[in-house]
């Protein structure tokens, strides 16, 4: 392990650590205890999220986004929707988390729920996949929403969303534009019986 130094906001330097050798142990000995049993998942992300923790407040962002990422494929590798889920949110949302790590959480969890579009919802074949399938569509809209360098993520898994709820989705910035051309769209959808859901991109 080593330190250095980089650039921080104003010009400031901030100490970074350099966890990669670490970190690459580390992902070998998780992947090692999953691949010998998935239930021992939860030891195996317990490892990582000690090392996440380090790496973060380490600024070893290029260490951090690895283990982010393979939390998520070993929640994946294991099947455990839930854990899955959990995971994503947890590692979005810890304190003074990095944009490339939740970039990149964002990356790695969205092309398990959208075609290679980018847009359309991924088939599936069971409720459960179903459920599943929406409950990261959600969490994932969830983990975009403010987030100016997730924009065109969050508006793919809105239409995303939209197509798995059969409902019409309206921009509110339409009303701002064009407020006649906003009503008129309204009514359209409204005379087709379909769920009008309108939402800030």
């Amino acid at each position: 392990m080593t330190s250095r130094q980089g650039a921080a906001s104003g010009g400031q330097l901030e100490d970074r650590v350099d966890l990669s050798a670490e970190t690459d142990s580390k992902l070998l000995q998780a992947q090692q205890l999953v691949e010998a049993s998935t239930d021992n998942l939860r030891e195996a992300l317990a490892l990582l999220a000690a090392l996440e923790k380090r790496c973060r407040v380490g600024n070893d962002t290029t260490s951090l986004v690895k283990v982010c990422e393979a939390s998520l494929q070993l929640c994946k590798d294991a099947s455990d929707d839930e854990a899955l889920v959990a995971t994503l949110k947890n590692l979005s949302t810890r304190r003074s988390q990095k944009s490339k790590a939740v970039s990149a959480l964002v990356h790695k969890a969205i092309t398990w729920v959208l075609e290679g579009d980018g847009y359309s919802p991924l088939d599936v074949s069971t409720d459960e996949q179903r459920v599943i399938r929406e409950r990261l569509v959600v969490t994932l809209r969830d983990i975009t929403d403010g987030k100016i360098f997730l924009e065109a993520e969050r508006a793919r898994l809105t239409r995303a969303l939209a197509t798995i709820k059969n409902v019409a989705v309206i921009p509110v910035s339409l009303m701002q534009f064009n407020k006649n051309a906003y009503f008129q769209v309204l009514s359209y959808f409204a005379s087709r019986d379909l769920t009008i859901l309108v939402i800030c991109l």
